[in-house]
C-alpha cells in the first residue's frame, strides 16, 4: 500500500525545515558546539513540523555516519546509517513516541520514570518524544518534575504541544521554549511544488500512477485554505493526485475541499450592498442545490471580506497600488484576485464591511450552539440587506438617521452611500437621466450667466435659483436639442456659455437631499462645526449663496466664525461637485439678543408658540416602527 504524501516527505535534516529557521538555526548550533539542553518544549499549531524536528534532533544526536566511524553527534545526519533509518521508520529502540493525550495518567509517568534509568540500546542518546503534552493530569505533570529536573546524562526530552499555555510553569521553566510560527502562503506553495516535482522524478511504478500535473492557481489555493498546516495541505494534494483526472485545476480544488469560488463571493457581496434582499434569499437557495455546506461558505465569505477590510484600511497607508501590494503581503492578502478586490473595496462603505463582517460571525456562533445553519446564514443576509429588521443599536442609529432626514422634508436617505470622491456611486450603477443632467461635472466649476445672454429657443421656463419650489430637473435629452437650433452663425464665448447652463443648474432641494452626505464630510473635516450644523437646514439658494438656516443665533454666530464657512464650502463641492458660499441665518421665530425681552413676555403668555410641532413627525415613526408611545414618569 502507498504511503501518504505527507510521511513520505517529512523533513529528514535541519536544512529541509520550511519556515522554521530560528529553530533550525539554534538546534544546530547546539549540537555542533555540544551544548544541547536535556528538555526542549516545541509550541505550535498543529502540522508546523514539532514531530519532525524532534526526530531530526534525535537523528543529530545518535548518527554513525556512512561508513559508521562517526563518534559524535553531527548537526547534519546522514540519513543511510542504521540509527538514521531506524528513527526515520519508527523502529528505534532508542526514541520513544509518547501519545499524552492517551497516556496521561501518573501510572503512564511513574513507567516513563522507571524505564529512564536503562543505559540507551544501541545509541549514544534515548529521547523521550511526548507528543500533545499538555493532556498529562496535574498529578502527572508533578510526578515528571523531578525527573525532568535531573534526568541521566544521556536521556533527552521533547515536549511537544499546541496549547502551550497548559503546560504548568514548573514544567516550562525546566525547558527551552521553542515557538513554531505557522509559514507563509509562499513557503506552502515552495513545498508543494518541490514535493510534485520530485513525484515526477520517480518511476511510474514507485509513484503508482501517471505523472502529477497542477496549476499554479490550484496550489495557491491549496496553501490558502491549510490555514498555516503543512500536513493539512500535503494530505490535501495527495487527496487531489487521485481525484483529478489529468492536470489538477483550481476548479478541481474548489471542488474537492468544497471551498467556494470567487465568483460566487464577488457576487453574493454585490447583492448586499446593493440591498437586494430577494435575491439574497434566493442565492442561499442555489447553495442549498448544490450541496454547499453553510458553514464552510461563512467561513470562505468571511475570508472574503477580511481581504476588503484590510485593503480599505491598508489603501490609506499606500501611495501606489506596488506599496499597496507589499503592505497586503505583510497580512496575507490574496495577490491573485487583488485588483478586483481593490475594485470592490472602493465601491462599500467601510461601515457596511464591518457590521457584515458582524452579522456573519455572529451566525457562525449560533451554528456553532446547535441552531439550524441556513436559517441563521439567511438572518445574516436580512439584517445586512435590510437593517430596518434588526433591532440591535448599530441598525436603530440608521433607522433614525433616515426618519430625521424625511422629517426635515430632504426625502429618504440613501441606504448606503458610497465612499467615492464625491459621495456619487461607481462608474458600472445606472443613475437616472434626471440626476446626470444635474450633476456637473468636477473639472468644470458654475459660473453666473452673462445679464445680457440671450434666451435659448425651446428650452421651456426655467425657475429661479433660489425658488425653494423650484420644479425638478427636466431630463437631458429634452434640452439637448435646443442647442444647435441657435440663429447666429458665429456664436461669441459669451452667447455660446448660456447652452451649457442646464447641466450644471443646482436647485436648494438637491442641497437638501445631500444635506446628510455633506454634514458627514463636515463632521469629518470639523466635529465643533458640524455640532453647530447638525440641526440646521439649507432653507435657500440665491445664486452661488446657501443660506443655512440655524436654530439660535449662538449656533449661527458660531458656525461663522473663523474658515468654517470654507470648510462647509468644500464638503459642499466634494457631494454636488459646485463650490457654494454659506450664509448662516437664524430660524424665523429663535430667540436673539435683540428682542430676549419681547420673548421672555412672550413666553410667559403662550409657552408653546415658540416650540415646534413635531406630532406628525411622532405618528409617522409609530407607524413606520410600530412603536408605542410611554409615559411620562411621575
Amino acid at each position: 500500500m502507498k504511503r501518504s504524501l505527507y510521511r513520505e516527505y517529512r523533513p529528514q535534516t535541519f536544512s529541509e525545515l520550511v519556515g522554521q529557521d530560528h529553530v533550525a538555526r539554534t538546534l544546530r548550533n547546539a549540537v555542533e558546539t555540544d551544548a544541547v539542553a536535556h528538555a526542549y518544549i516545541f509550541a505550535g499549531p498543529r502540522g508546523t513540523g514539532k514531530t519532525s524536528t524532534a526526530r531530526i534532533l534525535a537523528k543529530a544526536l545518535n548518527c554513525i555516519g556512512p561508513d559508521g566511524t562517526n563518534t559524535a553527534p553531527t548537526a547534519t545526519p546522514c540519513g543511510v546509517c542504521r540509527h538514521c533509518e531506524a528513527i526515520a521508520g519508527g523502529v528505534s529502540l532508542d526514541v520513544v513516541e509518547m501519545d499524552a493525550a492517551s497516556n496521561r495518567s501518573i501510572d503512564d509517568v511513574r513507567d516513563l520514570r522507571d524505564k529512564i534509568a536503562f543505559a540507551p540500546v544501541d545509541g549514544r542518546f534515548k529521547v523521550y518524544i511526548v507528543d500533545e503534552v499538555h493532556m498529562l493530569t496535574r498529578e502527572a505533570f508533578n510526578a515528571l518534575l523531578k525527573t525532568l529536573e535531573e534526568p541521566p546524562p544521556d536521556v533527552v526530552f521533547v515536549l511537544a504541544t499546541t496549547e502551550a499555555h497548559k503546560i504548568p510553569e514548573t514544567i516550562v521553566s525546566r525547558c527551552q521554549r521553542f515557538d513554531f510560527h505557522r509559514p507563509q502562503v509562499t513557503d506552502i506553495v515552495r513545498l508543494l511544488a518541490g514535493i510534485v516535482e520530485r513525484e515526477n522524478e520517480r518511476s511510474e511504478d514507485e509513484r503508482g500512477g501517471p505523472r502529477v500535473d497542477i496549476q499554479d492557481e490550484a496550489l495557491h489555493i491549496i496553501a490558502r485554505h491549510s490555514q498555516g498546516g503543512f500536513r493539512d495541505a500535503i494530505g490535501t494534494l495527495d487527496k487531489l493526485v487521485t481525484y483529478a483526472e489529468g492536470t489538477i485545476t483550481a476548479e478541481d480544488v474548489l471542488e474537492a475541499l468544497g471551498v467556494t469560488s470567487s465568483d460566487l463571493l464577488f457576487e453574493i457581496s454585490d447583492i448586499v450592498v446593493e440591498r437586494r434582499t430577494a435575491e439574497a434569499l434566493q442565492f442561499v437557495q442555489r447553495l442549498a442545490n448544490e450541496g454547499t455546506d453553510y458553514s464552510q461558505f461563512i467561513r470562505d465569505l468571511l475570508r472574503h471580506l477580511r481581504q476588503l477590510f484590510l485593503l480599505q484600511h491598508l489603501e490609506e497607508a499606500a501611495s501606489d497600488e506596488a506599496t499597496l501590494r507589499t503592505l497586503g503581503q505583510t497580512v496575507e492578502l490574496d495577490g491573485e484576485l487583488f485588483r478586483e478586490q481593490l475594485q470592490r473595496a472602493g465601491q462599500v462603505s467601510p461601515r457596511e464591511v464591518v457590521f457584515f463582517i458582524e452579522q456573519l460571525g455572529e451566525a457562525q456562533r449560533e451554528i456553532r450552539d446547535g441552531l439550524d445553519p441556513r436559517l441563521q446564514l439567511e438572518l445574516a443576509l436580512v439584517k445586512v440587506t435590510r437593517p430596518e429588521l434588526d433591532h440591535s443599536q448599530a441598525a436603530l442609529e440608521e433607522r433614525l438617521r433616515r426618519l430625521e432626514a424625511a422629517a426635515a422634508g430632504a426625502g429618504p436617505a440613501p441606504a448606503a452611500p458610497w465612499p467615492g470622491p464625491a459621495g456619487t456611486p461607481p462608474a458600472d450603477t445606472p443613475v437616472p437621466v434626471a440626476a446626470a443632467a444635474a450633476t456637473p461635472p468636477r473639472s468644470r466649476p458654475a459660473q453666473p450667466a452673462p445679464a445680457d445672454a440671450p434666451a435659448i429657443p425651446a428650452a421651456g421656463p426655467q425657475a429661479p435659483a433660489g425658488d425653494d419650489t423650484a420644479e425638478p430637473e427636466r431630463p437631458a435629452a429634452t434640452d439637448a436639442p435646443a442647442a444647435p437650433a441657435a440663429p447666429e452663425p458665429a456664436p461669441s464665448a459669451e452667447t455660446a456659455a448660456p447652452p451649457a447652463e442646464p447641466a450644471q443648474e443646482l436647485t436648494v432641494e438637491r442641497v437638501k437631499r445631500a444635506w446628510e452626505l455633506i454634514l458627514q464630510r463636515v463632521q469629518a473635516a470639523r466635529v465643533p462645526l458640524y455640532g453647530f450644523l447638525r440641526d440646521g437646514r439649507p432653507t435657500t439658494l440665491d445664486g452661488e449663496v446657501l443660506v443655512v438656516s440655524l436654530p439660535s443665533e449662538f449656533a449661527a454666530r458660531n458656525a461663522a466664525q473663523g474658515d468654517n464657512a470654507g470648510v462647509l464650502a468644500d464638503a459642499v463641492e466634494g457631494v454636488l461637485g459646485r463650490r457654494l458660499t454659506p450664509r448662516f441665518d437664524v430660524v424665523a421665530g429663535a430667540a436673539t439678543p435683540a428682542s430676549a425681552q419681547q420673548t421672555t413676555t412672550a413666553v410667559e403668555s403662550q409657552p408653546a408658540a415658540a416650540l415646534p410641532d413635531f406630532t406628525d413627525q411622532i405618528r409617522a415613526a409609530q407607524a413606520k416602527l410600530d412603536a408605542e408611545l410611554l409615559p411620562d414618569e411621575p
